[in-house]
């Protein structure tokens, strides 16, 4: 799901932690960069809100 980001996004997502990366992911493996379930990332790593005008939340993600 592709959401377009917005002042209002941005303050909501510092304002409640937002996760929505792989880096917070469970299937995310850090050391090898990738999605443990091999789910194409790209889209999904070291995402800056703040630097961005849309996100790309990945159908695989679970906080973890």
């Amino acid at each position: 799901m592709i959401t377009r980001v917005d002042e209002r996004l941005r303050r909501e997502a510092e304002r409640y932690s937002f996760r929505f990366g792989c880096e917070a992911c469970m299937a995310y493996d850090p050391d090898r960069r990738a999605c443990a379930h091999a789910y194409p990332n790209g889209d999904h790593l070291d995402v800056d809100l703040s630097k961005v005008e849309k996100v790309v939340f990945c159908k695989e993600f679970e906080v973890g």
